[in-house]
């Protein structure tokens, strides 16, 4: 069909009527959205004309307005959809995949606008949900837990739960309200534990959904079955452990048995060679206290290597100072050295000026004392030879008296320079002091820390084991000890797990309960260890309060406190929201709408929970204060998406990551960029800080998982991966690494080595 032909076509579609008057959101908006408001919206006004209501298109743009009510044929929206006027939209080859209006959408937009061009109320769709596509599972979003015990994803629109103690899948949290059994609708677009870790936050389309860790009652199982251990067997493995056992057990299969020792120690073995696996000790406490003075060490690490950093600065600037000061104390040496020269020859200058002066007078006393006051030639001659004298004697003291000012001038400006530069050394001195003075005591915190490490190392218990059990799956082993206590701990990693406390008389009998706790009882139950499950709490926004979101939700993440869940999201290309909530009640407590001009895509509290980092679509990182809602940094310097960011536990530094394929760091002291950090061949997808270190783990769409400091110096590259790695965490220790992306599959890493530990997928998760 021509473009020549439209006009006809259109006009004789309009001219057979169309029954009724035409709704604006129903009708009109439809195609213009998808033509038309991509180019002209409040974000992106081209030609600054925003096509989004018919109030912005009455106020049209630069060629005035889009429409006249009343006058179809007339107004500019329909001339330009006909191509008429040398006016053509959508333009050919555009970058939006808009296509021209067609004959019928160019009559309903006359006729539309002939009848006023009246607004309408835009009404709320319903979402037509579909069941996703099987068999696409992509992981978007990663989670791990403030202990570095539990591991989330979310895959496609299930959240599935491990345990990176025991390296298992441990549960899929689902909606009970769905009866497809998963969590959202849609696909999982965020993940954030909350920093007590008992609950957990996921963000979808439209709609955020916060888990509460639910209590459990333990049910015990009939007793497992228990394969026997011949004398000779535990005879060896005594002789290997060189201590005597108080108590053994072994799996149902055999292949394992797990003994206690008189040392305290519970030790597991591989019962066909009679191999040590591991050896448990410790309590749940005493690891929790390892942990946070493991983090108390590397957090002062971080306060010594800035101070460290900035003294260095100061120091190297008191260098630059010093080499400015002996220069000015030599320029004063150098101008009071010739001053002296200078200021001599200034009474002989004067001097010849005044004989000058008094030769020029003399000459025009002569010529006035004359008949008639006229001079004769000789005498015109004898004045201006006095004349040029004078102005010759003149000139001279004026550059003896400009060459003593400027000598004069020099030493004042030297002195000044050299009383500048003092004070700045003197200023200097101060931080310099201060700084040592942080140093030393953040050193003596971090010697104590240290100290209290090695002091928990000797701690050996002297509780014996009385009873022993393995789980069915024989991935954890649970001890009951003669000081009435229960404790249980992984296999795998030899972690503690759980451990309670009996108040009444000791006990014997150990078995597993239906939820995956051990119970030890005889005349009194305990029982610890229980497998954790995540109950709905509340949604936020989804079906009932759909005006809520617009979009999806890219990001959730709590404050440190628990007590405030921050969202961000938005409509693409459009607008870039963030909103946050009040946990316990789930009511908005802040509403930032257009924070950017496109979609939110990663948030992040500063560690005192004072500030708010986001990420968006516009290229841009923003820092907002929390209390005031105030906009207090932004970072521009990434050429596409701020796919992530993260603040660093001090939160002296913040960094973010973009699709770019480019790693920042900002100075939130300075207000300015600390380092651009290349290397990536794709989308930076996610990057978070290690634990209180300047480590960052990142994943990106390149087959690399990377560690990478904040200055840019690379630690560790694990490769061979597959394209498209969307997230990447780490424990708080730094022990363990988790990826996941398109495949699928959740990775699990040995933080220090790189090795591969576990692989988890969609179908045996």
């Amino acid at each position: 069909m021509s473009v020549k032909l439209l006009p006809l076509i259109a006009f004789a579609a309009a001219s057979q009527g169309m029954s009724g008057e035409l709704d604006f959101y129903q009708d009109i908006h439809p195609f213009l959205k998808a033509n038309c408001i991509s180019c002209h919206n409040k974000t992106t006004t081209k030609a600054d004309l925003d096509m989004e209501t018919p109030e912005m298109m009455k106020k049209g743009g630069e060629s005035g307005p889009s429409i006249i009510p009343g006058k179809g044929a007339e107004s500019l929206v329909v001339l330009a959809s006909l191509h008429q006027n040398d006016l053509e939209m959508p333009p050919a080859n555009n970058k939006s995949g808009a296509v021209n209006l067609t004959p019928k959408e160019v009559a309903m937009l006359t006729q539309w606008i002939n009848e006023g061009a009246k607004s309408s109320t835009q009404q709320q769709r319903t979402v037509a949900w579909q069941p996703l596509a099987a068999g696409i599972h992509p992981i978007y979003s990663v989670a791990v837990s403030q202990d570095g015990r539990y591991a989330a994803c979310g895959r496609s629109n299930q959240i599935f739960v491990y345990d990176l103690a025991t390296r298992q899948f441990i549960t899929q949290i689902t909606d009970p309200n769905l009866k497809d059994g998963t969590a959202h609708r849609a696909m999982v677009q965020s993940l954030a534990f909350s920093t007590d870790g008992t609950r957990l936050a996921s963000g979808s389309f439209r709609e955020v959904k916060i888990w509460h860790l639910a209590p459990t009652q333990a049910t015990p199982l009939p007793a497992q079955a228990v394969s026997p251990i011949e004398a000779a067997v535990l005879k060896k493995l005594a002789d290997a452990a060189k201590t005597t056992f108080t108590s053994h057990t072994a799996t149902g299969d055999g292949k394992q048995i797990a003994t206690g020792c008189a040392d305290g120690s519970v030790r597991v073995w591989d019962a066909v060679t009679a191999k040590p696996l591991i050896e448990l000790r410790g309590t749940v406490a005493l690891a929790k206290k390892t942990a946070e003075l493991n983090w108390a060490v590397a957090a002062q690490g971080l306060e010594q290597a800035f101070h460290k950093a900035e003294n260095t600065k100061i120091e190297a600037q008191n260098k630059a100072l010093d080499e400015l000061l002996k220069k000015a104390n030599e320029a004063i040496v150098a101008m009071k050295k010739v001053l002296p020269e200078k200021q001599k020859g200034l009474k002989p200058a004067t001097d010849a000026k005044a004989a000058a002066k008094k030769g020029v007078d003399e000459v025009q006393a002569k010529i006035a004392a004359l008949p008639g006051g006229k001079a004769y030639a000789g005498h015109e001659k004898q004045l201006k030879d006095a004349q040029d004298k004078l102005i010759t004697a003149t000139t001279a003291e004026t550059s003896v008296l400009s060459a003593i000012s400027a000598a004069d001038s020099n030493v004042k400006d030297a002195e000044e320079e050299v009383q500048r530069i003092t004070a700045s050394k003197s200023k200097n001195a101060t931080t310099l002091t201060s700084g040592n003075t942080a140093i030393e005591a953040s050193k003596k915190i971090q010697d104590k820390a240290t100290a209290e490490l090695a002091a928990l190392k000797l701690i050996k218990s002297t509780a014996k084991p009385l009873a022993l059990a393995f789980s069915t799956d024989a991935q954890r082993v649970a001890a009951w000890f003669d000081d009435r206590t229960l404790r249980v701990w992984a296999v795998a990693s030899g972690q503690p797990l759980a451990e309670e406390t009996a108040t009444a008389s000791p006990t014997t009998t150990l078995v597993q309960a239906a939820d995956g706790s051990f119970i030890a009882s005889q005349t009194v139950q305990i029982h610890a260890g229980a497998t954790p499950r995540w109950a709905l709490e509340r949604t936020l926004g989804g079906d009932q309060a759909p005006q809520v979101f617009a979009d999806r939700v890219n990001a959730v993440t709590f404050s440190p406190d628990g007590k405030t869940l921050a969202t961000g999201g938005g409509e693409l290309s459009r607008s870039g929201d963030i909103l946050l909530f009040d946990v316990l009640t789930g009511k908005a407590t802040q509403s930032w709408k257009d924070r950017h001009e496109d979609a939110v895509l990663s948030l992040d509290f500063s560690p005192d929970g004072k500030r708010l980092a986001s990420g968006a679509s516009d290229k841009i990182a923003k820092v907002t204060d929390v209390s005031t809602g105030k906009q207090v940094n932004l970072f521009e310097g990434h050429t596409h998406h701020v796919m992530c960011v993260d603040f660093r536990a001090d939160g002296r530094v913040l960094a973010t990551a973009g699709a770019d394929g480019v790693v920042m760091t900002w100075d939130m002291n300075l207000g300015e960029r600390k380092k651009k950090i290349e290397g990536w061949t794709k989308e930076v997808t996610s990057l978070q800080y290690i634990g209180a270190t300047n480590q960052l783990i990142t994943a990106a769409g390149d087959n690399l998982v990377r560690v990478v400091t904040d200055e840019g110096a690379q630690v560790r590259s694990i490769a061979n991966l597959p394209n498209f790695m969307q997230a990447a965490a780490s424990t708080p220790s730094g022990a363990l690494f988790i990826a996941g992306g398109e495949d699928s599959l959740l990775r699990l890493w040995d933080g220090a080595s790189g090795k591969e530990l576990a692989s988890f997928g969609a179908n045996s998760p």
